[in-house]
């Protein structure tokens, strides 16, 4: 299952930060989680946020991929959002139906 994430990093941090804890994460090897593939990670040139795409076997690995980046540094996100995502051509088709029946 694909599932897209917003996130906002906490302003203060120090950008060091994150590229420490993704190789503290890696050397141990526990990023990315069994179960997750990594699509895209994109980090917006101003603002500190960013969006992940990622495809996860589980819900249970998905809440690895996120959570332990908090465990690891807590307070380094300000939000994030997670959820299902699909592409928009096979979306639409569903959500017609779906209007013709609530609507009829």
């Amino acid at each position: 299952m694909i599932f897209i994430s917003y996130w906002e990093l906490n302003p203060d941090f120090d950008p060091a930060d994150m590229a420490n804890i993704a190789q503290e994460l890696i050397s141990k090897k526990i990023y990315p989680p069994e179960g997750v593939k990594e699509i895209a990670f994109y980090v917006s040139t101003s603002d500190n946020w960013g969006i992940s795409i990622d495809e996860a076997d589980s819900e249970e690995a998905l809440a690895r991929n996120t959570a332990m980046w908090r465990i690891a540094k807590p307070g380094i996100m300000k939000f994030i959002k997670t959820t299902p995502a699909m592409e928009v051509v096979k979306i639409l088709p569903i959500l017609v139906k779906l209007k013709k029946q609530i609507k009829g």
